[in-house]
């Protein structure tokens, strides 16, 4: 559609000789010409009674195509602000075969009424138009970001997907200078600078940068442009790269766990057989010492213990021992639990609170041991960061049909979008004396459940843990809860779900 406004052809009705002369060109105009009165055709020309049957301008309108429709629409309202409007639609005849236009129009504003005039195009100039009409509508409904820039930095155009990636409206962008992305990416303003330096001296550049959304999700964005010499102007390609950055995240800490397996494999003898002969001799030497030798020898005993526990953890990692997946009530082993912490946070002045399951059921298949140690790890780290006590709300709620959520949050210091992104790995840890394979720990043994775990925090307001898991919804007659009963091994093909 043309956005520019023409002079020429402007009819003034004012007197009758005026009207004599507006009603002779009416008439014998060899293109269509209508007027129209609150979108409602009042009168056409022998020329529009082809194109609008029984006066009926809603059926005109279907016979457009969609780019059409919002071609007309905004041409009707030119019309009211400009001297002449013009743009080109395309429209469908009797039978079926795709007609293109020239619309001239302009509105009366004594009468209130538009006066538009139809002329159609040669079949090459329609070849033209519906080629171009193609590409722009490939341009605005790309699957990509696109943003057209001149060669002096200013924005040309901007597709629809500008909008949806960074919640702004084109119509803000367009006339700007290239650099208005900086606001939309203000964390990268230093690397931005550099992108567009290498675009104006190589003709070429591209970086991946992030956004936080209105609702906390973050998106991850790739920005590609280059020069294009045929058009005179720099294209830039913008993609949606946060499903390629997450699964990046998970490849990287799979490599971590297998680089762990191998290290663990390559030292487990090497530690466990000094360990054994340490734990002999102490035994040993504590009926051979004094009292005061007794203490030292409790002190050796502890720190062996805790040697032992951490190279425990640390093969689970690498070498998961055999689990033994079974049905139970989730809201019952997270009671247990909560249960069993419930000390703990009592002598730290913390409040345990559990909000606990309210539907009919809450079946999952998986091993309540493992699980059991991943709700006592996190709700031993959120006692642990709140020194001055507070309290802790574990909830368990149902997502949809298939998933259940158990979130456990805590009221302590937080964690900064650094730690966040680190939280997982093995080895790191907040806590001086942490191991940092706790919570790999957890989130391999929530990926063998076929769940998934995830964090929130913000500094000084404390962290929320989110663990998904599916929901087995089993037949009345045979459903059995294996909780409160020995571990009984079932294989994955008994599983019966909706």
């Amino acid at each position: 559609m043309h956005e520019k406004c023409k002079k020429g052809w402007v009819i003034d009705l004012f007197g009758d000789q005026i009207t004599e002369i507006f009603d002779l060109l009416f008439w014998d105009d060899k293109d269509a010409v209508i007027i129209l009165e609150h979108k409602e055709i009042i009168k056409m020309n022998p020329m529009a009674r082809d194109l609008f049957l029984l006066s009926d301008i809603d059926g005109f309108i279907q016979k457009m195509d969609k780019r059409s429709k919002e071609i007309w629409e905004k041409f009707l309202h030119e019309t009211n602000i400009c001297i002449l409007a013009t743009c080109q639609i395309t429209i469908s005849d009797s039978n079926e075969c795709n007609k293109v236009y020239n619309l001239e129009g302009c509105f009366n504003y004594t009468t209130f009424q538009h006066i538009i005039r139809f002329k159609k195009i040669q079949d090459s100039q329609s070849h033209n138009f519906n080629e171009e009409l193609k590409y722009a509508t490939i341009f605005e409904y790309a699957s990509q970001g696109i943003i057209l820039t001149s060669t002096s930095g200013t924005i040309l155009e901007a597709n629809q997907m500008i909008e949806t990636f960074f919640d702004i409206p084109t119509s803000e962008l367009m006339g700007g200078n290239a650099k208005l992305v900086f606001s939309l990416l203000p964390d990268y303003h230093n690397e931005l600078s550099q992108f567009f330096k290498d675009v104006q001296s190589n003709g070429t550049a591209k970086i991946v940068t992030s956004k936080v959304k209105a609702d906390g999700e973050v998106k991850f964005y790739e920005f590609n442009s280059f020069f294009n010499s045929s058009v005179d102007m720099y294209v830039t390609l913008i993609r949606d790269e946060t499903e390629k950055a997450q699964l990046k995240k998970q490849v990287k800490h799979s490599k971590s766990l297998s680089t762990l397996g191998q290290l663990a494999a390559s030292i487990a003898h090497e530690i466990r057989n000094p360990l054994t002969s340490l734990k002999g001799f102490t035994q040993l030497l504590s009926h051979q010492v004094t009292n005061e030798g007794s203490q030292y020898l409790e002190i050796i005993n502890s720190e062996l213990i805790r040697m032992e526990s951490i190279l425990n953890e640390f093969l689970v990692l690498s070498k998961p021992s055999e689990q033994s997946f079974q049905f139970f009530s989730l809201s019952s082993l997270i009671s247990q639990v909560v249960d069993f912490m419930y000390p703990q946070g009592n002598m730290q002045n913390i409040e345990l609170d559990f909000v606990s399951w309210n539907h009919e059921s809450d079946s999952i298949f998986g091993d309540p041991y493992e699980l059991k140690k991943v709700f006592i790890n996190i709700i031993k780290n959120a006692i642990e960061v709140m020194p001055n006590g507070g309290k802790v709300e574990v909830t368990q709620s149902r997502t949809d049909d298939k998933q259940v959520c158990v979130s456990i949050n805590d009221q302590g210091s937080g964690l900064t979008s650094e730690q966040m992104n680190k939280i997982f790995l093995p080895f790191y840890s907040t806590k001086e004396d942490g191991t940092g394979l706790g919570l790999a720990h957890a989130y391999q043994t929530i990926e063998n459940h076929r769940g998934s775990i995830e964090v929130e925090s913000e500094v000084n307001q404390g962290t929320t843990f989110y663990i998904h898991l599916p929901i087995y919804h089993l037949d009345a007659k045979n459903e059995k809860t294996y909780h409160d009963q020995p571990n009984k091994k079932l294989e994955w093909d008994v599983i019966t779900s909706n």
